[in-house]
């Protein structure tokens, strides 16, 4: 099979729009760009944005199936890590998980969220400042985040959502 060089060395000189990753000619080492302003390397390919409720659990529930996150769809709701969201339980920051499941192995239970939790914590998150690291300044124990998150929790329960289980 040969190679289309007129097509490759175009590629390097910009006249074609480059959908996959562009290889020097004869070679395997990548082509990759440079912004010319910050002069660094800029990936031409942009990587898939990763949803937090792009795979949700699902099981039955008191017959009906509902849709249940775990603690690491929560962290990447929130942008933290899944070791702060612990954290924030275990300091009662954020409530217990309604829904456990026992585990598969001997590092113990999962915690599940419902997606009302999960949207109703990202809203809260996002209203008190805390959502992005933007406002780095600004501490969770100066905001009502865990107060509206545990009345959330609450006002969940009171509507039926978890009385199935």
């Amino acid at each position: 099979m040969s190679r289309d060089w007129e097509r490759e060395f175009a590629v390097i000189a910009g006249g074609e729009a480059q959908q996959t990753p562009a290889y020097y000619p004869g070679s395997s080492r990548r082509i990759r760009n440079v912004d010319t302003n910050t002069m660094r390397l800029v990936d031409s390919i942009e990587a898939p944005e990763v949803l937090w409720d792009s795979k949700p659990r699902v099981y039955r529930v008191g017959g009906d199936l509902q849709e249940f996150f775990s603690i690491g769809h929560l962290s990447m709701a929130l942008n933290r890590q899944p070791v702060t969201i612990r954290k924030w339980e275990r300091l009662g920051i954020i409530p217990a998980p309604t829904f456990v499941i026992r585990g598969k192995t001997e590092r113990g239970n999962r915690r599940l969220y419902t997606r009302a939790q999960v949207e109703g914590m990202i809203q809260i998150a996002q209203e008190e400042g805390i959502l992005h690291h933007e406002g780095e300044g600004i501490h969770i124990s100066t905001t009502k985040f865990s107060e509206r998150v545990i009345r959330l929790f609450k006002s969940l329960s009171n509507s039926g959502e978890s009385d199935a289980a």
